[in-house]
């Protein structure tokens, strides 16, 4: 346990002493600017209907459908084949672990590092939204009488980690896969979590994405109305108290197991170093 300990605390500071990642911050924070500009420039925000829609399109559409992604393909593209171009990979997979375990050992410290960044851009979003506004007073005799922000909050901050884990295992695997693990990514986030997810078809239950809406829609009720189905299938594909918990922790653990596979068996030494 002590060099996986090691490995991860290793992993953990090697990640936050990266320049990738504050620059991940700063694309995280971005959603928080824009909102920000907009109540500083934009015409006040008077209505009920109008914060909700503006609250969750900027969570869901920008944040956890859009920027989550994005981040978790350009470090877990990188997981290992960082180290490998860097020729760093040799002074991992020669400790007393196996190489399965080192790069499960570097998933979770990485996506410890981005749950936390992420959860706390969330935060963030969720305060630049709301701060300074009297939301009881705003939807106090509309039908957003029950809209609580604080527990709508707590539920991104438990479905974000989920992204997170899920997407981050799925490029760790094309990373892993592919010789061309960048492009690969691309052409899987564009086809099958953009395309796919929003056709209004049920084939978009084969997309992560559209697990992670499940997820929310069933915490949430009332957010399907923002994904413009036709009633018959939206009341088809989203329920309230739904969830596709088991899938998403499927699809991790299916991922993570083929990437576990690939990392025992593909070669990543340098061939120069390995004749040295």
């Amino acid at each position: 346990m002590r060099p996986m300990a090691a490995l991860f605390l290793f992993t953990i500071r090697q990640t936050l002493s990266s320049r990738k990642i504050w620059l991940t911050i700063l694309l995280l924070v971005a959603p928080s600017v824009l909102l920000l500009i907009i109540r500083n420039f934009a015409p006040p925000i008077d209505s009920a209907r109008n914060q909700w829609e503006i609250y969750h399109v900027f969570a869901q559409f920008l944040f956890i459908m859009g920027l989550v992604p994005l981040v978790c393909m350009v470090h877990g593209t990188a997981l290992i084949g960082a180290e490998v171009e860097a020729r760093t990979i040799v002074y991992l997979i020669t400790r007393r672990m196996r190489r399965a375990t080192v790069m499960l050992v570097k998933f979770f410290a990485t996506a410890f590092v981005l749950a936390v960044a992420c959860d706390m851009a969330m935060v963030g979003l969720h305060y630049c939204m709301l701060a300074g506004r009297d939301v009881p007073a705003l939807i106090a005799g509309t039908s957003y009488a029950d809209w609580n922000p604080s527990q709508e909050l707590l539920c991104y901050l438990y479905i974000i980690p989920l992204a997170v884990l899920s997407f981050l295992a799925i490029f760790s695997f094309i990373g892993l896969m592919s010789a061309r693990p960048l492009a690969m990514s691309v052409l899987y986030l564009v086809t099958v979590e953009m395309v796919l997810s929003n056709i209004p078809v049920r084939a978009r239950i084969y997309s992560l994405m559209h697990q992670l809406r499940v997820t929310m829609a069933g915490a949430l009720p009332g957010v399907s109305t923002l994904y413009e189905l036709p009633r018959e299938l939206s009341q088809e594909l989203y329920h309230d108290d739904a969830s596709a918990l088991p899938q998403i922790l499927g699809i991790v653990v299916v991922a993570l197991v083929l990437s576990a596979i690939l990392m025992t068996n593909r070669e990543l030494v340098p061939t120069k170093i390995s004749r040295d």
